[in-house]
Formats: C-alpha cells, sequence, structure tokens
C-alpha cells in the first residue's frame, strides 16, 4: 500500500512540475505522452496481467477518435463526448470479445489483426461519416464548462490528470478479487476452471475494459490532436503501441507508460537526425528485450536486485523475488 502512495505521488510531483523544465515544444509532446500512456496502459492490462496478445488495439483508439470527431459536429458537449467514446469503444470491444475470447494464443493475435484491418477498411470507404483517405477535421471544442480550452499548458494539466486517474483505476482493478482471478488465468486457466471460475467471462471482463480505456485515450487525443484520420485504425498503429508496452516492461502498470514515454521522444528525436528512426529503435528493442532483462522497469528492478542489498543483511548478495518485485515496481 505504501509503494503504491508512493508511486501516485512521485506521478503527481512528476505532473506538477515538468511544464517548469520544458520548453514549449516539450510541453506539448508530455501532452501526447500522457495520452498514449493511458493508451499503452490499456493494452498492458490485456497482455501484461490476462495473456492477451492483440494486434487490433488500435482499433479501439480510432473508434474513441471518430466518435468525438464526428458526433462533435452535432454536439459540443465534452462530457457527452468522451462518455460516448467510452461506452461505444467498451460496447464494440464487449461484443467482438465475445467472439475472440473462444480463440488463444495465435489465432486471437490474427483474429485482432483482421478485426483492426477491417475497422480500416470501413474507415476508408465511409467517407460521408469519416472523410475517407482525407481525414477529418474534429470541430469540437475543449470546454468542461469553464470556457474554451486554449493554452497548451492547461490542455496539458487536463492529459496529466486524465493519466494518474486511469493509473489509479488499473491499479485498483488489478488489487481487486476480480484482478487477481484474471492473473490467476492467466498463469493456469485449466486450474482456473477446475476451481469453478468462469474463464470466458473475466477475459470478457479485462478485454471490454481495456477496449474503453483504449476509447478513452481515443477520445483525449482528438481533443489534441483535432484531426482524424484512418491510419489511426492501421495494423502499424498497434504494432506501436504494443512495442510501446514491451519497451516498458510487459506484466507492469507504470512500465507500458514509461514505454510510451521513451517510443515517443525516441521516435522524435532520432527522427530529426535521420529517416531510419525505425531500425534504430527496433536495434534498441532487440537490446531491451533479448539482451537485457526485459523492458526499462524490467531493468530498474535488476539494477536494484544486484546493487542495492535488502535491509538487515551485510555483505551478502541479495534477490527480490519476482512477484515481490513487480509489486515494488509497479
Amino acid at each position: 500500500m505504501k509503494n503504491n502512495l508512493f508511486i501516485i505521488l512521485i506521478l503527481i510531483i512528476s505532473v506538477s512540475v515538468l511544464p517548469f523544465l520544458l520548453s514549449g515544444f516539450g510541453v506539448d509532446l508530455a501532452t501526447e505522452i500522457f495520452i498514449m500512456a493511458i493508451f499503452a496502459m490499456s493494452l498492458g492490462l490485456l497482455m501484461g496481467f490476462a495473456g492477451m496478445v492483440s494486434l487490433g488495439h488500435a482499433a479501439f483508439f480510432a473508434i474513441g477518435t471518430y466518435t468525438v470527431a464526428i458526433l462533435g459536429q452535432f454536439i459540443n458537449n465534452v462530457y457527452i463526448l468522451i462518455f460516448a467514446a467510452i461506452i461505444l469503444a467498451g460496447v464494440i470491444a464487449l461484443l467482438t470479445g465475445s467472439l475472440f475470447i473462444r480463440t488463444s494464443n495465435f489465432y486471437f493475435l490474427m483474429i485482432t489483426l483482421a478485426f483492426g484491418q477491417l475497422l480500416y477498411a470501413l474507415a476508408w470507404q465511409l467517407e460521408d461519416w469519416t472523410g475517407g483517405a482525407d481525414g477529418m477535421r474534429v470541430s469540437a471544442t475543449l470546454d468542461f464548462g469553464f470556457g474554451e480550452i486554449a493554452s497548451p499548458l492547461v490542455l496539458y494539466y487536463i492529459m496529466g490528470i486524465a493519466f494518474i486517474f486511469v493509473y489509479i483505476l488499473l491499479k485498483l482493478f488489478v488489487n481487486s478479487p476480480a484482478g487477481k482471478i484474471i492473473k490467476g488465468i492467466m498463469e493456469n486457466p485449466t486450474r482456473m476452471t477446475a476451481l469453478g471460475y468462469k474463464v470466458r467471462v473475466y477475459k470478457l471482463l479485462v478485454y471490454s475494459l481495456a477496449g474503453a480505456l483504449a476509447g478513452f485515450a481515443g477520445s483525449l487525443y482528438g481533443y489534441f490532436n483535432m484531426f482524424v484520420s484512418p491510419d489511426l485504425t492501421f495494423w502499424k498503429f498497434s504494432g506501436e503501441v504494443m512495442i510501446m508496452v514491451i519497451f516498458g516492461g510487459v506484466g507492469t502498470l507504470i512500465g507500458p507508460a514509461l514505454g510510451a514515454g521513451l517510443f515517443i521522444i525516441l521516435q522524435n528525436f532520432i527522427s530529426s537526425y535521420t529517416e531510419r528512426w525505425q531500425f534504430i529503435l527496433g536495434v534498441i528493442l532487440v537490446l531491451l528485450v533479448l539482451i537485457g532483462k526485459g523492458g526499462i522497469i524490467h531493468w530498474f528492478g535488476y539494477v536494484k536486485e544486484k546493487f542495492i542489498p535488502r535491509k538487515g543483511t551485510k555483505n551478502v548478495e541479495t534477490s527480490i523475488p519476482l512477484e515481490e518485485e513487480k509489486e515494488v515496481i509497479t
């Protein structure tokens, strides 16, 4: 419990202080990172706590963005638009997930990929609604009832608060009885079935929650980017968020958020020097995962295990059990 409060306190302090250390471009970049961190944590929930690897998760992100863009032409209430994006993404995740979770492993990966590509084709074909290949501008304004928000700094704090809120929500979920059951299903579904748990129901629950959170991230992105295109539904975008999760560390909550930050910063920094930034990112990914100890979070745990002994021990090289380490770093 103390570790959880410590992490939340660090996040609050970091979000509060960061704008004073960054340039205007840095604030905009941090704002985008907060949105992508929410998106990455939603996929991290699927991959690290339910063992469900999806290559179509960007579809729910795009649903959230398109909801704000399309309904925003008729309604300019931010509460209604964001709520509609969450509900629509969650309901579609519920309906599609009821079919997808009947498969497993490779087949689940491929069917989610096919679902994402289906929405990609629809976004291209429904030009009257989506603008087709040209995309569409988001006409809705971010107004919580106190006037339109045009300041990049205020937008930064709104996205930062949303990020902290989602982190706390997910932390409460994974520590709840349902979250522990889902983790047990990932580790041994046969045993959990024998104990009387309905495996498909819990898988559908976590899949729907992840879809709804991705829709929430998408709705925030609509207000941030003020534009949406079919590229948000493409499998490449799903692959990028998967890389964010792997960069940060699968099986943790804060890891995918850190991975999102690392990915976006490297993408913007390296691409300013070379067009082959994707190759360099690939090399870094290989070094982190294959040669190293996993993602960023796992590297921190490895360094702590090697160089910081436990309290009460002298001159003895100690190690922290994996499950305890995960609890500390998330």
